[in-house]
Formats: C-alpha cells, sequence, structure tokens
C-alpha cells in the first residue's frame, strides 16, 4: 500500500484558518502585552475591560494603552452624539421625538453628563497628540474607576429614550416645530 510522504510537501490549510492562528496570536500577544502594562501602572482587570471597550478587536500590540484609551471614547463619541438631539433637537422626527422623552430638569441632568463626556474626550484628544503611555495609562486608570456610575446613568437615558419609542403616538403628537 502506497502512503504519501509529507515531509516533503507542505499541507495546505484553508485560507480561514491561517486568518483564526493570526487572530489566536494576536489575542495572545495583546493580553501579554496587557498584563505587562497592568503590572507597570495598575490597570483595571484584563477581562473587565474587553467586556466594556473590546480590547481584543485591537489589530496590534504596539501602543496598546493609546488603542484601548481610543477604544472607550469611541464608545463615548457614540454617546455624545446620541444626546445632542435631547439637548439641543433639530427639525428631524427623530430629534423632536427624543427631545419630548425629557423635562428640563432631567435635560440639564443629561447636559452635566454630556459635559463630562466632552472633558474626557478633549483630555483623550490632547493625550493623542502627546503620546505618553504613562498618561494613557493615568486615564484608562481613572476613566474606569468611574465608569460604572457614568455607565448607569447612560443606561438610565436610553432607556426612557427607549421607553418613550415604544409609548404609542401619532404623528400629529410629533410635528411641532422647533425653529
Amino acid at each position: 500500500m502506497f502512503l504519501p510522504d509529507f515531509s516533503k510537501k507542505s499541507v495546505r490549510l484553508p485560507l480561514e484558518a491561517y486568518s483564526v492562528i493570526e487572530d489566536a496570536e494576536m489575542e495572545e500577544k495583546i493580553r501579554k502585552k496587557y498584563e505587562e502594562l497592568k503590572k507597570k501602572y495598575s490597570l483595571p482587570d484584563f477581562e473587565e475591560l474587553n467586556k466594556e471597550f473590546e480590547i481584543l478587536t485591537i489589530e496590534h500590540e504596539d501602543f496598546l494603552l493609546r488603542e484601548i484609551r481610543k477604544n472607550i471614547i469611541s464608545k463615548i463619541t457614540s454617546v455624545c452624539e446620541s444626546f445632542e438631539n435631547l439637548l439641543t433637537p433639530d427639525n428631524t422626527v427623530v430629534s423632536i421625538y427624543e427631545y419630548k422623552a425629557f423635562n428640563d430638569a432631567e435635560r440639564e441632568e443629561i447636559f452635566k453628563l454630556y459635559k463630562r463626556l466632552k472633558v474626557l474626550e478633549k483630555l483623550s484628544l490632547e493625550l493623542s497628540l502627546n503620546h505618553d503611555e504613562k498618561k494613557d495609562a493615568e486615564f484608562i486608570n481613572e476613566f474606569f474607576s468611574s465608569w460604572e456610575s457614568i455607565k448607569n446613568k447612560i443606561i438610565k437615558i436610553i432607556r426612557k429614550m427607549r421607553d418613550f419609542w415604544e409609548k404609542e403616538s401619532t404623528k400629529k403628537d410629533n410635528e411641532e416645530y422647533f425653529g
């Protein structure tokens, strides 16, 4: 019986297999680099940070803290954009409808949170110009220590927006002009 000699030929894997292997290798590099940085700067737990800010989507371990900060700010920017219609609605159905979900006192609280998030966004922008690993670590630590409180406030606002959308209303209820 003839058996092929694989010692002289390379085995070809499907392209998808290479991608999975590369992803696993990159995940391991990111985890290893993060553990080094965690010891150096007393950073939060990797799994917690990853759960909140998708650290494993980062494609290179170089400048890892900078990339983590960018992931954090990406989420913050998205939240800020969502809040803008609640604070200064334009003349769209979404904007007008969501604005009506909140009273003046609630919008004042939303503005305070929005302002806090914008300060973080601007601080991150400043850090992106200075490229200082230690300052990136400080940003991550300080932000993450207050993240649960911030996140709970954001969730409360988003739930109210969602609930308001689920509420029955007519088109006429939403034709008020803000111009």
